[in-house]
């Protein structure tokens, strides 16, 4: 029973949950809106019948001030919500433009050196990390994917990644105890390729369903973590992920303690009984005369943590393409 999360942490990192994931939902049924209205215009923009338009008395200040309008609302959305930097952070942890997001060989290096270099790191951060550890691809250790599955396990090998950085910086934090910090499992839509672990959300409605509009494309990808840390970690933890460039979202959340109770009063006596061998210098864990009665009673004890984390992948919008004026016959 860990006494280092008291009520106000508990309600601070609920709160924190509710806000990555709340502001999310939110922010998707806002931004929604707002797409629609630039979908309207980008699609009267796009339509061929654009010409006739032009040619019509006062048709060029229409279409200028259409353009005006589409120009306002990029800015409107790009001020309300962070959809550019959840385009970028897509494109980024998709790998656009990388071979390593492409070829099948150059993904399985890539894999072999994140693999390599996280537990290097997590090592320098003191959080645990089993040598059998592969970011939840461990059906991967013996093959390479195929040409298809690449651009999929690319993107969950980006994520996963980041989902295991934001813990290392997050165990930088000072810690009223000092606690054990380790990731017990990491699964994605990698994982299981049966099950992909990925569903798509409800597309958005263009207007009329006439072609030429933007394609504003979103998807979640569903990874799963099982963490083991004091509260002040994932405190942090969970803060860092609300606040990623890229849309992370917590969908859900089970806390345990690994004492469910209090130790028997004859325990606590040794450990205050505790001595150390003769001509033996104490380490750090047998100096317990040197400890408070709290830090006996509730420090030194991880939270058994289960996260289902959603990544959306934000897509941004294709260009429309232009209209093409009919010859004016002179």
């Amino acid at each position: 029973m860990s006494m280092g999360f008291n009520r106000t942490q508990l309600l601070l990192v609920g709160g924190l949950v509710l806000t990555a994931g709340g502001l999310g939902w939110f922010g998707l049924n806002g931004l929604a809106e707002r797409q629609m209205e630039a979908e309207a215009l980008a699609e009267r923009m796009g339509n061929p019948a654009l010409a006739a338009l032009l040619s019509q008395s006062g048709g060029i200040n229409r279409a200028t001030r259409d353009a005006a309008e589409i120009q306002k609302l990029g800015k409107d959305l790009q001020r309300d919500l962070p959809i550019v930097s959840w385009i970028q952070a897509t494109q980024k942890l998709a790998g656009d433009g990388k071979d390593w997001a492409k070829d099948p060989g150059k993904w399985k290096d890539q894999l072999i050196l994140i693999q390599s270099q996280l537990q290097k790191d997590a090592k320098a951060d003191q959080v645990k990390l089993s040598p059998e550890f592969y970011l939840g691809l461990d059906g991967f250790r013996q093959k390479s994917p195929t040409t298809d599955e690449v651009p999929e396990l690319a993107l969950h090998l980006s994520v996963a990644e980041r989902l295991v950085r934001r813990l290392l910086e997050a165990r930088r934090v000072k810690e009223q105890y000092p606690t054990v910090c380790e990731v017990v499992t990491l699964s994605g839509p990698g994982s299981d390729q049966e099950k992909a672990g990925q569903r798509e959300l409800s597309p958005l409605p263009k207007p009329g369903g006439k072609p030429g509009a933007p394609d504003f494309g979103t998807e979640r990808k569903s990874f799963k973590m099982e963490i083991r840390c004091s509260p002040e970690v994932l405190y942090e933890y969970v803060k860092l992920l609300a606040g990623d460039p890229a849309l992370l979202l917590v969908t859900d959340f089970q806390l345990t303690n690994e004492k469910q109770s209090f130790p028997l009063r004859s325990e606590i006596a040794k450990k205050f009984a505790q001595v150390p061998p003769a001509g033996a210098e104490a380490s750090l864990e047998e100096k317990t005369d040197d400890k408070k009665l709290l830090e006996i009673l509730a420090g030194e004890e991880a939270l058994n943590v289960i996260l289902g984390i959603d990544f959306v992948a934000w897509k941004g919008p294709e260009e429309p393409k232009a209209a093409v004026a009919p010859a004016v016959a002179p």
